[in-house]
């Protein structure tokens, strides 16, 4: 949230969900200083949707580390899992924001990035 600014250009809108109650998630926010949208996934509906419970340490238990941006029709254009011990649990900021300029430029024609 600290580097966002970039990405407002980009008309898309940070949404942080998680499996953990809303009661929980809200305090957490609150504490860290958080002021994007956080969400309760609780019944891990939207987790299941998006297949977010496959690469995780705790497969169909809890989500991952997966960021994910999903077009105004639902539908996924771009996801970056966590996959495996050793590796990071996190993604660069700069390496979200290129991925995600390449997919939205792209996005209406239907054709991936290379």
């Amino acid at each position: 949230e600290q580097e966002w600014e970039p990405f407002q250009a980009l008309d898309v809108e940070l949404v942080s969900i998680m499996v953990d109650p809303l009661s929980d998630l809200a305090a957490e926010a609150r504490r860290r200083g958080i002021t994007s949208i956080v969400a309760a996934d609780e019944d891990k509906s939207v987790s299941k949707t998006y297949n977010a419970l496959e690469f995780s340490m705790h497969p169909g238990i809890k989500p991952g580390h997966t960021f994910v941006l999903v077009d105004k029709g639902g539908q996924i254009i771009w996801r970056w899992d966590w996959i495996g011990h050793g590796r990071p649990m996190y993604v660069e900021v700069d390496e979200i924001y290129d991925d995600v300029s390449k997919w939205l430029e792209r996005a209406g024609g239907g054709e991936a990035p290379s």
